[in-house]
Formats: C-alpha cells, sequence, structure tokens
C-alpha cells in the first residue's frame, strides 16, 4: 500500500497498518515507522514511477488525484480516494481504510475516541472567546507571502471546538493570502503559527511589522509545530489539547496570604 498523503499515512496508522506500507509520500513523518520507507514525490506532484517500482495492490489517494488514479487503474493497481479537508473526512477516511483492510473494529475504535476528544472539548466552559489568527505559511523571518487559516479550514474547525473565534471567519476561501495591513486591522487576540520550521526564537523578528496588535504586543504568538496542526489528521485529540494549552493557559497565581 502506498498513500499520497501525511494525512493518508496516519489514517493507516489509525487503523493499526502501518506495516502494510510500502511507500509513503515526501512529507509523511508519522507514524515513526515510515522514516525508512520509499518517497513517491509530494501532494501536488507524485511520483507515477516510483510508485509504480512498488507495486502496491492500493494507493491512497487524495481527491486533486484523479488523473493520476486513472493512470494507477490502467495499469492494475486499485486506489482508495479520501479527500482530507475536515474533521467530517477524517472520520469518512477511517471507515473507508478501516473497512478497505479489514479492519473495520480499530476504525470504529479510532473513530469513538476522536468524537469523545471533540466532545470533551467542546463542553468545557471558558470564560471568553479569543480572537485568532492562525497562520500555516510565511517567509522565514518575516511575514511576506503570508497564508492563513479562512472558513472551512481544518484550522478553522479546530478553533470553534475549542470555542475560539477565528478573525478570517468571513474569508471566501480556506487558506487566504493576507498582508500585514490586514493583520492589523483584524487585530488578534493570539496568533497560532503552524508554519513548517517556525521558531520560538524568531517570533520578535517575524511579528515585528505588527507589533501593535494585541497578539503581538502581550506576546500571545504561539508556534505550535505538530503537523496534525497543519492538515487533518486522527491525532486530534493531540491538536485540540494543543489549541486549549495556547489558547486558554493557566491564571498566574495570586499573592500568598500570610
Amino acid at each position: 500500500m502506498v498513500a499520497l498523503t501525511p494525512s493518508a499515512s496516519e489514517l493507516v496508522a489509525a487503523v493499526g497498518a502501518a506495516g502494510m506500507l510500502v511507500g509513503v509520500d515526501d512529507f509523511s513523518t508519522y507514524p515513526p515507522e515510515v522514516a525508512g520507507l520509499p518517497r513517491v514525490g509530494s501532494f501536488l506532484a507524485p511520483n507515477l514511477e516510483a510508485i509504480l517500482r512498488l507495486t502496491p495492490d492500493v494507493v491512497i489517494t487524495d481527491d486533486i488525484h484523479q488523473d493520476l488514479e486513472a493512470t494507477l487503474r490502467d495499469a492494475g493497481i486499485d486506489t482508495l480516494t479520501c479527500d482530507m479537508h475536515a474533521l467530517g473526512d477524517v472520520l469518512r477516511g477511517l471507515e473507508r481504510i478501516g473497512a478497505r483492510l479489514g479492519r473495520a473494529d480499530a476504525a470504529r475504535a479510532a473513530i469513538d475516541q476522536i468524537e469523545a476528544a471533540v466532545d470533551a472539548a467542546g463542553t468545557r466552559r471558558r470564560d471568553r472567546a479569543p480572537r485568532v489568527l492562525a497562520v500555516i505559511d510565511h517567509e522565514a523571518g518575516g511575514l511576506a507571502n503570508l497564508v492563513a487559516a479562512g472558513t472551512g479550514s481544518w484550522l478553522d474547525e479546530l478553533l470553534a471546538i475549542v470555542g475560539a473565534r477565528n478573525v478570517l471567519a468571513g474569508a471566501g476561501v480556506r487558506y487566504p493570502k493576507i498582508s500585514a495591513e490586514e493583520i492589523l486591522r483584524a487585530a488578534p487576540d493570539v496568533i497560532i503559527d503552524v508554519t513548517h520550521g517556525a521558531g520560538a526564537a524568531d517570533v520578535a523578528a517575524t511579528w515585528s511589522d505588527v507589533a501593535s496588535v494585541p497578539a503581538v504586543a502581550n506576546r500571545r504568538v504561539v508556534i505550535l509545530p505538530g503537523p496534525y496542526m497543519m492538515a487533518p489528521s486522527p491525532r486530534i485529540a493531540d491538536a485540540l489539547a494543543d489549541l486549549e494549552a495556547a489558547l486558554y493557559p493557566p491564571a498566574p497565581a495570586g499573592p500568598t496570604a500570610r
């Protein structure tokens, strides 16, 4: 079996079938067992020759791979489409992969755990809903080429589950490109940065152009490097826990009475 997206690799792992993978896309890092597997190109540019050399019995694709699916079927290789945009896609993907691999019970258990984590996060009471900008990409050390999470994106859905408000909820696309001026107008309370390679040591330099924004002025720019933040993943319990810790830190202890 070959997985063409990190989400697909994680779905296979979630039903206990990581050992059936013979190849993965260039960016799959979880589970750890995939580290030594052959790479078959990126999500946007899968390498047909590399896939064919592995002679898989099935290739797990996304909805952008329609042309590749037809070519693979012509070569006698089965495909299983699991488009990944939102939580519902994760649940459906688990069901489909569990059924295809004869692991329906494991898929059902994974779905139950996800639903329990979502229910728990959604029912916790919080004093206020922070206004959040969730960033998925920008240039190293600056805000050029900044892409954020808009309406209908994975991060937008996670923010809603934990009771936060996405400042780009009105965006007409899932992942809009925005400018520093738009960040200044949005004035988020918290900025979540999941950009690959972003580090806490670079925060001050990266966000200096919008230093007056409450999130920057109050040091509420939070780097969340987990790959399950970037794209739909069955590790939603980890994603929700990271977001809650970032958005609702414990209040500082008051003075001790003498």
